[in-house]
C-alpha cells in the first residue's frame, strides 16, 4: 500500500513475514510503500569453522 497524506502521523505494524514491525508514519515517507519500512533480512555474523573442518579451514589469522 502507498502512504498517503492522510497516514501522517499513524503507528502501524507492518508484518515483514517473520514478525510485525512497529512504524510512526511522517511527511518525508509520502509516496513510499509501506513494506519499504519493515526489513525483512538481516546481516548474516558468521563465526569459527565448528567439528569436522578440514585443517586448512581451522587456520585464523592473528589479526
Amino acid at each position: 500500500m502507498i502512504i498517503l497524506p492522510e497516514m501522517i502521523g499513524a503507528k502501524l505494524g507492518i508484518h515483514n513475514g517473520h514478525e510485525f514491525v512497529m512504524v510512526i508514519i511522517d511527511a518525508s515517507m509520502l509516496g513510499h510503500r509501506l513494506g519499504e519500512f519493515s526489513q525483512t533480512r538481516h546481516v548474516v555474523k558468521h563465526s569459527a569453522p565448528g567439528l569436522g573442518a578440514t585443517r586448512s579451514s581451522k587456520f585464523v589469522p592473528l589479526k
